[in-house]
């Protein structure tokens, strides 16, 4: 009788699990915002679980099933994507859409587990600030007694900050839960080298235990979706003043985005020909829409809504600058998408972002998140020609060697293969 093969002689299988993840079957129509706002973190998983399979490692994915996404996907012949979910009573929320989703996710999970008695060798979860997905992971791993890797996109006790009462009432036990995650976790991974000692510390864990895999990319191949003909359509289609300079904002409308203080920037702008480009969705949008007609700023102001990531290069090649104003950010990817298109950044250097912008060589860092911070800094980038191009120089050849989506990806089957073999 034959014996049945060892993770030594067979692909390793990797369960991951996220709420998160992008669906390209979604870009030719629309994303549902109200079910998932798309963001940095969703194409980040993508691109990671469609390399790996050049890499031996069979996945299992399961993350939120919403309205016009496939409820199972073969990514390839060793990647099944499954969407997921357990309808419940539905909670709405300005900040997150519908709250309930997470957990509708998770139970979704559970009823797949329960139904196919999965035993992977590795579970990987993903966490984006939020309690479900790092509970859920501690709790599986003891059940299926299998390694647990965590990234931590966003961490609870680093780097979120709450957004509303119910948020501040909820942080002690996210708090936590995140903890216990990490003690669970044979390696819980982080985007940025600041997270590791606090995480560290806070969890009782050694820095050992915690390994940086920052975001990444494709920069040859996301670059050259922008063409000279496919960016001035994009101009002429979203009206955009010839002539003028365009500063954009890419991301979710979103409170931790910080989108009110866009128009705060477009106001202290009034003096000049500026225009703003918002390219993105949000829970919030409307209300962005309606202070953009209340401020008079509807002829200095476009929105263009959800853009799938596709288009994203195509966006970046009608702006000057791009903008960044969030309240907290772990990382940032969309400066990533920016450095490939050698499109400068002006940011506010809260949680990576200074890091990744190298405390300034790689992107204008303002000194505070204010108007006239935000401003000023605009004003000087704009006049000052040769600082964006040797800036944006500077950036395209970091991104090139330092996040290539191909070494993040050898990196993290090593993560799987060390974890295998302990």
């Amino acid at each position: 009788m034959n014996a049945e093969p060892t993770a030594k002689t067979r692909p390793l299988r990797v369960l991951r699990l996220s709420p998160h993840f992008y669906w390209p079957q979604l870009a030719a129509t629309s994303w549902p915002v109200k079910f998932d706002a798309i963001g940095g973190m969703q194409s980040q998983i993508y691109r990671l679980t469609g390399e790996l399979d050049a890499h031996d490692v069979e996945q299992t994915v399961l993350t939120l099933r919403i309205p016009g996404a496939p409820k199972s996907w073969a990514m390839s012949d060793r990647t099944v994507v499954h969407g997921v979910r357990v309808p419940i009573l539905p909670i709405r929320s300005r900040i997150r859409g519908m709250v309930d989703l997470n957990l509708a996710w998770a139970l979704g999970v559970l009823a797949h587990l329960v139904r196919h008695r999965t035993r992977p060798d590795v579970l990987h979860v993903h966490c984006s600030g939020v309690i479900i997905p790092p509970l859920i992971g501690w709790l599986l791993c003891r059940v299926l007694r299998v390694p647990l890797v965590l990234t931590v996109h966003c961490s609870i006790i680093v780097t979120y900050h709450p957004m509303n009462a119910l948020d501040r009432l909820l942080q002690p036990l996210a708090r936590w839960i995140e903890r216990r995650a990490v003690k669970a976790a044979a390696c819980t991974v982080t985007l940025t080298p600041r997270t590791v000692p606090i995480l560290a510390k806070d969890a009782g864990v050694p820095e050992d235990r915690i390994t940086v895999l920052p975001d990444v990319i494709d920069a040859d191949a996301f670059a050259a979706r922008a063409t000279p003909g496919t960016v001035a359509e994009a101009a002429r289609r979203w009206r955009l003043p010839e002539g003028t300079p365009v500063v954009g904002y890419v991301g979710r409308i979103a409170r931790e985005k910080g989108w009110p203080i866009l128009l705060d920037i477009a106001e202290e702008l009034r003096d000049t020909d500026v225009h703003l480009l918002i390219c993105g969705d949000g829970n919030e949008r409307d209300l962005f829409e309606q202070e953009v007609r209340g401020r008079g700023l509807a002829e200095r102001v476009t929105v263009t809504g959800y853009l799938p990531n596709e288009d994203i290069p195509i966006a970046m090649g009608t702006m000057d600058l791009l903008l960044m104003a969030p309240l907290h950010e772990e990382f940032g990817s969309v400066m990533l998408e920016a450095m490939a298109c050698e499109l400068p950044i002006i940011a506010v250097g809260v949680g990576g972002v200074a890091d990744v912008l190298e405390q300034g060589a790689l992107g204008w860092l303002v000194p505070e998140r204010t108007a006239e911070a935000f401003a000023d800094g605009i004003r000087r980038a704009l006049a000052d020609s040769e600082w964006r191009a040797t800036t944006a120089e500077r950036a395209a050849k970091t991104v090139r060697a330092r996040y290539a989506l191909s070494q993040v990806t050898t990196a993290t089957a090593e993560v799987y293969r060390s974890i295998v073999r302990r």
